[in-house]
């Protein structure tokens, strides 16, 4: 029931009467109550997805980081089916001014 990104704050325009009425029907949180009232679910179980899901998304996320910068070309394709000529020129104008090639630090996200 959050922001749309980090930057966001939805408290500027979602009333906190709605998102409680929401958090009511979460759908994952009806099934964690029901798995537990069958006994499907334990605390041991979601601790140990919890480790294990953790495990793999910092994997992840260090495999990715090891990459090199994706080329700046990569912000104007598979935008639209055929590249309109303003963007075009927009690519071509980055190219030639080396945008996206010289990186100091990580990534900037």
């Amino acid at each position: 029931m959050g922001g749309h990104s980090s930057s966001d704050d939805p408290t500027r325009y979602r009333d906190a009467e709605l998102v409680k009425h929401w958090q009511q029907r979460d759908p994952v949180a009806r099934f964690e109550k029901w798995l537990r009232a069958k006994k499907l679910l334990s605390d041991a179980d979601l601790e140990r997805w919890t480790v294990e899901i953790n495990d793999e998304l910092s994997a992840a996320i260090a495999a990715a980081e090891a990459m090199p910068p994706p080329g700046i070309e990569t912000m104007f394709q598979d935008v639209y089916a055929e590249m309109p000529p303003h963007l075009a020129e927009q690519m071509k104008y980055a190219r030639a001014l080396g945008l996206g090639t010289k990186f100091e630090g990580a990534f900037p996200l």
